[in-house]
């Protein structure tokens, strides 16, 4: 059993965990971050094509304040958009002195656009690869100690009990090569373990808080239909350097569907652009297409410019879709479960309701973005908020020294070694795909309905009796994805269930309107034993700046087909 001792530990090793770690090792102490793959490399930062929000001061920031708010439903944290919207250009300086690269017009200045649900608002981008190895350059300067290959599975507590009522002192986790049982001994602990969305992400983070007795919210709002894809192959992560460019929608008719869905166009939100193509679908009007034939040959260079998108332009290349010479087949994946506007609930210090637990980025529920608001405010939350709970989390560590419940301990190690010795059990992959199926039908994943969802809280229940076999290592992070991957699911749709509105990603076609009379309100789960406990906190608009015209109730602007 390798054992290590530290100061500050972070878990998650994107964008988010980088700057955690940074901000620590500005401090005396020793840092670590794990990484169950290589950091800089794992979750969703790499690969993002890096589309950040870029506020500048010269900006109007009461604006942008209101375009995110607004978009955001008003579920935003104004308190948090405020902070974004003044540390974020900090934050971008800082990455451009570390080395990278970001896109500048002729005169050396930011390139700014729009991209997702932009008018007021814009983004900067940036090589995501690029960025993401120097700010490992730059870890391993400042000599914060990079534990790659280590699968994080429980938080340790002072009391040694789940949930807690002591603080947080560190992780128990293996080596995700060897299986090798890890114990990292730490004085406060930073989730930023990203969210969910495809094999990578399964909300382990935030499950691993929640089993620990933190407070989770905004579940509701977690998107289970509208991550694009080409084809029936390629999952689509670059949308907003397609929508910067001018990307059309199409259906099978030719027709430019997005004109009867919304006044932005094709520059809404991944949500209303997702819920749009499935609506298309399901009235038979499909398939869809993306359609960029209309872009200038020198627009089209652009974007093969922008090194993550050239790669998959090229891919899409081979498979015979050339975006020069015709429409490709977009469609959207369905039972994937993305985390934009929900997980471990936590203040501007990035405080959770455990303390000595500190949470960042897609781990916390990007607390500014609301339902969902803007393209790039998820990258720019990772570097405000990581820089943050990074600081405090090293504030709090210097004035307590973990006490390790090593009964606790050896508990917890036998669990994550677990599905190593269970026989006759099923294996992960298998349990995957068969969740996937259950939550793919639209009637359950998109339009939800009280009856529905109950139906689905009780196949969880019986999902998770599901003995799972482990024969080796991989099989073994595997399995514990998989466990962590119905752990979310239960999460979202107990919060669903409480939402008796349609507000976002939370379609529920028994409620099909938004109410702003009732519903500006959050909702919280907390475990409760074997149970999951639900409260509402109001939202405090009484003293926020941006607030709704009227309090109504507003009707849900889609059809709601027959599924």
């Amino acid at each position: 059993m390798q054992r290590i001792e530290c100061d500050v530990l972070v878990i998650g090793g994107g964008l988010a965990g980088a700057w955690a770690a940074l901000r620590a090792g500005d401090f005396p102490g020793r840092v670590v971050l794990a990484e169950k793959g290589k950091t800089g490399r794992g979750g969703q930062s790499a690969f993002s094509g890096a589309n950040i929000l870029c506020p500048l001061s010269t900006d109007d920031l009461a604006a942008w304040r209101a375009e995110i708010v607004n978009r955001g439903e008003f579920m935003c944290d104004q308190d948090w958009v405020d902070a974004v919207l003044a540390e974020m250009e900090g934050r971008t300086r800082d990455m451009e002195q570390m080395g990278v690269e970001f896109e500048k017009d002729s005169d050396g200045r930011w390139t700014r656009s729009v991209g997702l649900a932009h008018q007021v608002t814009r983004l900067s981008t940036v090589n995501s690869l690029q960025m993401m190895d120097c700010l490992r350059r730059r870890l391993a300067a400042k000599a914060v100690v990079l534990q790659d290959r280590t699968m994080i599975t429980h938080l340790l507590t002072s009391d040694g009990a789940h949930p807690t009522r002591g603080n947080v002192t560190g992780a128990v986790g293996f080596n995700s090569l060897t299986a090798e049982p890890i114990v990292i001994e730490a004085g406060s602990t930073v989730m930023a373990t990203g969210g969910s969305g495809h094999v990578d992400l399964s909300g382990d983070g935030i499950c691993q808080a929640f089993e620990a007795g933190a407070e989770v919210t905004g579940m509701e709002f977690a998107r289970l239909f509208d991550k694009m894809a080409f084809g029936q192959k390629w999952v689509e992560v670059h949308l907003n350097s397609f929508q910067r460019m001018g990307m059309l929608l199409r259906n099978a008719r030719g027709e430019r569907f997005m004109e009867r869905y919304s006044p932005l166009k094709e520059r809404s939100s991944r949500h209303i652009l997702g819920l749009s193509i499935l609506v298309e679908h399901l009235e038979g009007r499909g398939p869809t297409y993306m359609d960029l034939t209309h872009l200038k040959q020198e627009e089209m260079e652009k974007l093969h410019s922008l090194p993550a998108v050239a790669r998959r332009l090229k891919g899409l290349a081979r498979d015979g879709a050339d975006f020069y010479h015709g429409k490709v087949e977009i469609n959207i994946t369905s039972g994937f479960m993305h985390f934009h506007g929900g997980g471990i609930k936590h203040n501007l210090f990035g405080e959770t309701s455990l303390p000595g637990l500190y949470a960042a980025g897609e781990a916390g529920g990007y607390p500014a973005h609301g339902t969902y608001s803007v393209g790039g405010m998820n990258l720019a939350h990772c570097c405000v908020g990581g820089y943050r709970a990074g600081e405090y989390a090293s504030r709090f560590a210097r004035e307590v020294r973990p006490e390790v419940d090593q009964v606790q301990v050896e508990h917890l190690v036998g669990e994550a070694l677990g599905p190593l010795s269970t026989r006759g059990g099923s294996s992960p992959d298998d349990a995957w795909w068969e969740f996937q199926k259950i939550l793919s039908p639209a009637h359950l994943s998109v339009f939800r309905t009280g009856e529905g969802i109950r139906k689905l809280l009780a196949i969880f229940q019986d999902r998770k009796k599901l003995k799972l076999s482990a024969g080796d290592p991989h099989a073994l992070v595997k399995a514990h994805k998989s466990r962590n991957y119905v752990r979310s699911a239960e999460l979202i749709m107990t919060a669903s269930l409480e939402r008796e509105e349609t507000r976002g990603c939370n379609i529920r076609a028994d409620f099909p309107y938004r109410d702003d009379a009732e519903w500006l309100q959050r909702i919280v789960l907390t475990r409760d034993g074997d149970r999951i406990r639900s409260r509402r906190q109001a939202i405090p608009i009484y003293r926020y700046p941006v607030k709704p015209d009227r309090r109504e109730r507003i009707p849900f602007a889609f059809p709601i087909p027959r599924t």
